[in-house]
């Protein structure tokens, strides 16, 4: 009797991971027949499954419950991931999501329901195969313990030699335990060197003795702003206030489609083929800043309690002065309090390096923004998430083509909050006579302007191209461009207008800083003052390992999906200062020049 519970249990746990079976069985059998492809699927799947049932009648119980323990917790994350994004966990997105998992606490809000899923059925698959066995033979004991451990550290090396692809359609049990044996051969046996100090020569900056300042956003897609097409909404960069002028490079591509991969990159100037060591050796911008006289200051927005976000490490925050969060600020206001702090250090008189993470309009954004400011609509549902700064759970939103609606919409109140309103404050207060600010997003968005179903909006293993195009801004002032040896970002913005890259930014910022251009190059590649040579992509495969390339995605500007004007209706006559509007106040026109 406890054999066929032990059996049903596992048939119950196996049974959750069914669809991806089906997809895997159906991708093999149309439009083409693969015979040598499905052959081998069908021999791995039952290898694999051999290797669960052969595991649950293991004679020596701390074996077996040993076994059942670390399969059952390594399908945790990969059922998780597949039920949310309803696609297959590759070894790359495995990586991303131990990356990110400072954000567990928050991720339970967005993934609850995949979680739980996940974790019903770890329980299942772990009382399955650990219940004990009543008449237990030793006859064939050894044969029990080595067949499940061998068919995993077969599948292991199968992904090994694949770079880690090849366990679409695979128990998420085994797929998850082979990731966790690949991760950690990994980590055992790479060699990143010690991180380097700074040896680059400082010669003379280019903005004088002014601040300098990385304002980076989150989940900004640069077609949904005014200064990039009519279409967008209000950003507070087309004209601010007298004395500051906006250098606009249009639409950019982004490093990665995922946070941490980008901001790491920004903050160690990874290039395109040598990101890897760069960003795990080569000094932190923060190095870089102090060697050059600045005082460096870190003003972190989405964390609270000193958690390090986005990948940063110990190793940075020796170089990092002033740490900057806002513990008990709404997060509806965390932005507005951001622009406050910022302002502050930009009128103190002090030479300051300064690198900004904002919250910017991270899902989800049903409460990133005052009720006044809901000037789109249908919108999401609201009321729920105010106190949740990256994550959310999904009521109110079904990844419909009709709840898309309501988020685009959503989407665009929060830009007007979150980037207009955000800006007219900031720059209605500071003085930046002889600083400089650079603009961007870590990524941009694929809020589904093209129909279909699902809830990803990034870091997507098959991303869309708007989920790599973002904006890019300079700010400075005249005087700031009057300085002897001062960068000219009109000329520049000629070279590199809706060509530039993230890749750019961080040799810029050296430049900046005062360190000799062609030194910087020679590491870091070509500037925002250089034509991007470069292909106008972003890698999507950000975490290639075991011998695998990464994977770039092409952005081709002319195929982009621009915001649809069908989301909302007209503005009623007359009611424009009331929170139905539908469009910003002051009309979009198209974007052109540098101004």
């Amino acid at each position: 009797m406890l054999s066929k519970l032990k059996i049903l249990l596992i048939l119950v746990a196996l049974s959750v991971g069914w669809p991806q079976i089906i997809l895997r069985f159906e991708s093999l059998i149309t439009p083409e027949l693969q015979l040598f492809g499905l052959a081998a699927y069908a021999a791995l799947l039952g290898i694999c499954l051999v290797g669960i049932f052969s595991a649950a009648f293991i004679p020596v119980a701390p074996v077996r419950w040993g076994f059942a323990l670390f399969i059952s917790l390594s399908g945790i994350m990969v059922e998780t991931y597949q039920s949310s994004v309803e696609d297959h966990m590759p070894y790359d997105a495995f990586i991303s999501m131990i990356d990110a998992s400072g954000s567990l606490h928050e991720a339970w809000g967005q993934y609850a329901s995949a979680m739980m899923i996940g974790g019903v059925q770890a329980v299942l698959l772990f009382l399955g195969i650990g219940l004990s066995i009543h008449h237990v033979t030793k006859k064939h004991s050894k044969k029990l313990i080595a067949a499940p451990l061998l068919i995993l550290f077969a599948l292991a090396g199968i992904l090994f030699i694949r770079g880690g692809d090849g366990a679409r359609g695979l128990p998420t049990a085994y797929t998850g335990a082979a990731y966790a044996m690949l991760y950690g051969y990994e980590r055992s046996t790479e060699v990143i060197a010690p991180r380097e100090p700074v040896k680059l020569p400082v010669v003379r900056p280019l903005n004088g003795d002014g601040d300098i300042v990385m304002l980076v956003d989150e989940s900004i897609s640069g077609q949904y702003l005014d200064i990039n097409s009519s279409r967008g909404v209000y950003s507070g960069l087309m004209a601010p206030k007298s004395g500051v002028t906006p250098h606009n490079f249009g639409l950019a591509v982004s490093i990665a489609h995922c946070s941490a991969a980008v901001n790491m990159t920004l903050r160690h100037g990874g290039t395109r083929d040598d990101y890897v060591r760069i960003n795990g050796s080569m000094p932190s911008i923060w190095a870089y800043a102090q060697k050059a006289g600045f005082e460096t200051i870190y003003i972190d927005v989405p964390r609270t309690k000193r958690i390090f976000n986005n990948m940063m490490d110990d190793s940075e925050l020796k170089n990092i002065d002033q740490w900057i969060e806002f513990d008990d600020v709404p997060i509806q206001r965390r932005d507005h309090a951001a622009a406050d702090a910022l302002a502050g250090f930009l009128n103190d008189g002090k030479r300051q390096f300064i690198y900004l993470q904002k919250i910017g309009a991270h899902f989800p954004i049903h409460d990133k923004y005052p009720d006044e400011y809901m000037r789109f609509k249908p919108a999401l549902p609201r009321g729920q998430f105010l106190n949740i700064s990256d994550t959310g759970d999904r009521t109110g939103f079904s990844g419909s083509r009709e709840s898309w609606i309501t988020y685009r919409n959503s989407y665009r109140n929060t830009l007007i909050w979150n980037v207009g309103a955000f800006f007219d404050r900031l720059l209605g207060q500071a003085d930046l006579a002889g600083s400089t600010i650079i603009y961007t997003s870590d990524h941009g968005q694929n809020l589904h302007e093209r129909g279909g179903t699902g809830v990803v909006t990034h870091c997507s293993p098959d991303p869309k191209p708007e989920e790599g195009l973002v904006p890019l801004v300079v700010l400075d002032t005249p005087q700031t461009a009057g300085q002897p040896g001062a960068i000219d970002w009109d000329a520049a913005i000629a070279k590199g207008r809706n060509r530039s890259s993230h890749f750019q930014i961080f040799p810029t910022v050296l430049e900046m800083m005062g360190y000799d251009a062609k030194a910087v190059q020679a590491i870091y590649g070509s500037d925002l003052l250089t034509a991007n040579t470069a292909p106008f992509a972003f890698n999507y495969q950000f975490n290639a390992r075991l011998g695998r390339a990464p994977s770039w995605k092409a952005i081709k500007l002319d195929e982009i999906a621009y915001p649809p004007d069908s989301d909302f209706r007209p503005v009623p006559v007359g009611q424009r200062g009331q929170a139905i509007a539908a469009r910003p106040a002051s009309p979009a026109v198209p974007a052109t020049g540098t101004k």
